[in-house]
């Protein structure tokens, strides 16, 4: 049986970290994407955007928030939510966030995956938390997020993890011990203060720059599993998309995408992932790849992996595995014919059953149980995912992550 596996967790070492050196095999770019940079163009273009799919919508639609530039006070930029279809390309707004605008500048709004709690930047006015009752009602800010460092703009984000609410957030500079990161922290979101200390979970790629706009990549329970992020220079002229999928700051980020300018903060529906360019005017492309999540669960608990596909209204069939090896190589290793590259050690290892992509959101779902054995606590394995487009039988290789146990 395909879980046995599960059982070998034991057996490996605690002391594995990581999460391999190969990075999700990217296929193509759309810049810029219609749906997300024309509509905005009369207005000064669009800053930011997140997306995040609510149990109620069908699986090609999200919710999503998007940060605007007013044409009319280019330097202001307003808040602006919606539903986006990612089959069809189309933004549909409504007028959920007014109450979070302000004659300022508020950016970066991202949403908690139940949709009812979010954050965003007010430009030297820390970061805030908004909540609604319920979807589809208005959002209101609970108030400006306390005890955190003080900085002009904060990117935050919230994902839960091990059963607790945190906030993600940029430190930029201070505090001294932990400069440059991405960090979480328990926050409470009914009075949207912070508590004990911030716990560094990437650290910037370069000496002087700077990580930055974590975009939690979780489970489909909402749990926390790593980032997809930024780190832009020392002399802020150019940002580069990251991805970090294993919380362990001492791990080196994988690059996605080398810019020559600056990007920065965007979402993803399976395997699109969606950047903000700022020059020469603001505007959203799209990068289509393959690549998967990893997985992380406690002792006794249920690992959920996820394996992504670009989404497509076409007749592509996809179906993806992962396979898991000893240990991750050094550098990835090409295969004669086969997009992407090997990152894994290979020898004496085994591979998950295929899992058929819902072509709407480009998901796939593998889900098993770890024994409930307390010496498998810290138990990791390297794994690497493959997707296979049938009917012309080409296969491309995803990246490489693990599968963790807490």
């Amino acid at each position: 049986m395909w879980l046995r596996p599960a059982l070998f967790f034991a057996s490996l070492s605690t002391a594995l970290l990581g999460q391999g050196v190969v990075p999700p095999f990217q296929i193509g770019q759309v810049n810029p994407l219609p749906g997300f940079s024309g509509a905005w163009a009369p207005m000064g273009g669009v800053l930011h955007v997140h997306l995040t799919h609510l149990p109620s919508d069908p699986p090609s639609v999200f919710y999503c928030a998007v940060t605007v530039r007013l044409l009319w006070a280019p330097y202001d930029s307003d808040l602006l939510c919606g539903s986006y279809d990612v089959l069809t390309d189309t933004f549909t707004p409504n007028n959920e966030a007014a109450a979070l605008n302000t004659t300022g500048r508020e950016i970066g709004m991202t949403v908690h995956h139940s949709g009812l709690l979010a954050v965003f930047d007010r430009v030297n006015g820390w970061a805030w938390l908004a909540s609604r009752p319920a979807i589809g009602q208005p959002w209101q800010v609970v108030g400006q997020i306390g005890q955190v460092y003080g900085q002009s703009v904060y990117n935050p984000a919230l994902a839960d993890y091990q059963g607790q609410l945190y906030l993600l957030y940029s430190i930029e500079w201070t505090p001294a011990l932990i400069p440059r990161s991405i960090v979480m922290q328990r926050i409470d979101p009914t009075t949207a203060q912070v508590s004990g200390p911030p716990i560094e979970i990437v650290r910037a790629a370069g000496i002087y720059s700077v990580a930055h706009s974590p975009i939690p990549v979780t489970d489909p329970t909402g749990e926390l599993i790593g980032v997809s992020h930024y780190d832009r220079d020392g002399w802020v002229t150019e940002s580069d998309h990251y991805m970090s999928l294993d919380l362990d700051p001492s791990t080196p980020s994988v690059l996605m995408n080398d810019a020559t300018t600056w990007t920065g903060p965007g979402g993803f529906v399976g395997g699109r992932f969606f950047d903000c360019d700022s020059f020469p005017s603001p505007h959203i492309f799209a990068i289509d790849t393959f690549w998967f999540t990893g997985g992380r669960a406690p002792v006794g608990g249920t690992m959920h992996v996820r394996m992504f596909s670009p989404p497509t209204s076409g007749p592509q069939v996809y179906v993806s595995l992962f396979a898991v090896g000893s240990a991750f190589l050094p550098a990835g290793l090409p295969i004669p014919g086969v997009p992407g590259l090997v990152g894994i050690n290979a020898a004496g290892g085994w591979t998950s059953p295929l899992f058929v992509h819902n072509n709407a959101n480009g998901e796939a779902q593998a889900s098993f149980v770890i024994p409930n054995s307390p010496g498998l606590s810290g138990a990791r394995l390297c794994a690497q995912s493959a997707t296979l487009e049938a009917g012309i039988g080409a296969v491309r290789l995803g990246n490489t992550a693990m599968l963790i146990v807490d």
